[in-house]
């Protein structure tokens, strides 16, 4: 009786559970060799299915780039907070130089009060203006011995958004990866395995060879390891693929 892969309850797997029972039985074509198998072009497919399953087993939830933006954003926040103190201060200050400054630029600023507490993108447009009317305003500035403040606040505004466009390419490069429903990757992974099944059983009984038999081997240990792990049990194999239930995908 000719060997073949046998089949098992697929539908019990955890997503990760899949992905590993379908990475190991890749490995087991690679040493065997898709020529040798029959299957040099469902292969290609085949592994692209796995790895894209195995992309996604763990997604990336948190982004490198958000600590840094916090840190940019607490610098700023400090610094134009002290901005706002000294000028608040000052409105009250007996030296004549120093009031009159500090009326001007109360004045001025009354439009960016508040700012810190605004969603990110809008604070730092908001920032840019704020910067841009305080170095019209430099001899005022200057005048309440402002200036480090200021220079602080533009430093932190440009790492900010700096760290902000490194968010948004992190994000770019997870969107195929987001894109995927599990269930999708699951069931194509699961139905060209079944389909490389198939084939191999077919050469089995009409064309068996030594490759064949040894991959059939590797392939039913895989099956019966992950049958127990599932909860399944394996069963006799046919040309047909026999049991291919969809895969139960688990966020």
């Amino acid at each position: 009786m000719a060997n073949q892969i046998k089949t098992f309850g697929m539908s019990r797997m955890t997503i990760g559970s899949c992905s590993d029972f379908h990475t190991k039985v890749n490995d087991c074509i690679t040493a065997t060799t898709p020529a040798a198998l029959h299957i040099t072009e469902k292969a290609t497919a085949y592994s692209a299915a796995s790895e894209l399953l195995a992309s996604i087993v763990n997604r990336e939830r948190a982004f490198v780039a958000t600590a840094t933006l916090a840190e940019a954003d607490d610098v700023r926040d400090r610094a134009s907070g002290v901005i706002g103190q000294v000028v608040n201060a000052y409105l009250t200050s007996p030296v004549a130089e120093k009031k009159a400054a500090a009326t001007l630029l109360d004045a001025k600023m009354s439009p960016y009060r508040g700012i810190r507490k605004h969603e990110y993108t809008k604070q730092t447009a908001e920032t840019r203006g704020m910067l841009a009317m305080l170095d019209a305003e430099a001899e005022a500035v200057a005048a309440l011995g402002l200036t480090e403040e200021v220079e602080a606040v533009r430093e932190a505004n440009a790492a900010f958004d700096t760290e902000f466009l490194k968010k948004t390419e992190e994000m770019s490069s997870r969107m195929t990866q987001s894109d995927v429903k599990s269930e999708d990757a699951v069931n194509e992974a699961n139905a060209l395995y079944q389909d490389i099944v198939q084939t191999v059983n077919a050469y089995a009984i009409v064309q068996p060879s030594d490759e064949i038999n040894t991959f059939i081997a590797s392939v039913n240990g895989l099956v019966g390891t992950y049958s127990s792990i599932a909860g399944s049990a394996s069963k006799g194999g046919s040309a047909s693929g026999g049991d291919t239930p969809a895969l139960e995908p688990e966020e």
